[in-house]
């Protein structure tokens, strides 16, 4: 590999399109809330970012998680610096669980939206506890802490990890919860086929 990462004759070029874009109408970086809704038309899984303080279990929900190496095995989670979570995360084991489509409510307790009549089953071993039922889950150690803005971008050595081939998971667009598509499909067409056998 290269130890060019970056060619200036390939800025120079992009900073010239971004001049003649530049009398298009296009949104103003100045309003982070029209920059969020729009990064929002990116569809992502969901994960609750699981740890262990003293004898008790704790989360954060997030749905910034990607893969960035298999050799050595890594994954990155970016948290908001305000988190609380983000000090626990960079210090002490910590498990990646991707959630299904049964787990919006565990979505939403990890989310600060807490739910009355929903429990979460916990599976505690020697590496991180993490979350019985999840789609998938990748156990960590703390390798990297980055600079972020105002995020931190961390990210984690995968120990061990599992996953269940027979659940979906559950997503997030345009900051609504979801399911894929081919599952709304059958969903709607069994429901539809349900209206038919009424008639």
């Amino acid at each position: 590999m290269t130890e060019i990462m970056w060619d200036s004759e390939i800025y120079e070029k992009a900073a010239d399109a971004r001049t003649l874009a530049s009398s298009a109408a296009v949104p103003s970086l100045a309003d982070p809330r029209q920059l969020r809704n729009t990064l929002g038309n990116f569809a992502t899984g969901v994960v609750v970012l699981t740890y262990q303080s003293g004898d008790s279990y704790y989360g954060v929900t997030v749905n910034s998680f990607t893969s960035v190496s298999l050799d050595p095995p890594l994954v990155l989670v970016s948290m908001q610096r305000t988190s609380r979570a983000l000090t626990y995360l960079l210090e002490r084991p910590f498990a990646v669980n991707v959630l299904g489509d049964n787990q919006l409510a565990t979505a939403l307790q990890f989310a600060g939206k807490p739910q009355d009549t929903h429990r979460i089953e916990w599976v505690g071993d020697d590496v991180a506890p993490r979350i019985n039922g999840s789609l998938a889950y990748f156990q960590c150690t703390p390798w990297a802490g980055y600079d972020g803005g105002d995020h931190v971008l961390v990210l984690g050595r995968v120990l061990s990890y599992g996953q269940q081939d027979d659940t979906r998971p559950l997503l997030f667009y345009r900051g609504q919860w979801g399911a894929l598509a081919e599952d709304a499909e059958r969903k709607a067409s069994e429901g539809a086929q349900s209206e038919r056998g009424r008639r």
